[in-house]
């Protein structure tokens, strides 16, 4: 890996960043798709999600800094681990009860 120069490395997480969101339903093993009715601790995990990604947009537009550097590695693996532990972490915890006019199929 270390033969290949930075910017390819950097080309193919930000294509893999793009393309993850493309296998985004199938991630997702939540016996419910709504926010609404998942857990609390759901809702503060997408809310870290998305303070990681604001911080990493900052960082992008910002010039090159050691401290800065390291702070985006750091996000970039929060931003993949989210992602790519999603099969995991949605099953757990236990979800409302959905309602049923949310549920109801028609004749």
């Amino acid at each position: 890996m270390l033969a290949i120069d930075a910017k390819f490395w950097g080309v193919v997480v930000m294509g893999g960043a793009v393309i993850i969101l493309f296998f985004l339903p199938w991630l997702d093993y939540s016996p419910v798709k709504s926010i609404r009715y998942r857990p609390d601790w759901h809702k503060y995990l997408y809310a870290v999600f998305v303070v990681n990604f604001v911080i990493l947009a900052y960082l992008g537009v910002q010039p090159p800094s050691d401290l800065g550097g390291r702070v985006s590695q750091v996000g970039t693996l929060f931003y993949f681990g989210f992602f790519l532990l999603m099969p995991w972490w949605s099953q757990l915890g236990k979800s409302k009860p959905v309602p049923d006019r949310v549920t109801f199929a028609a004749h």
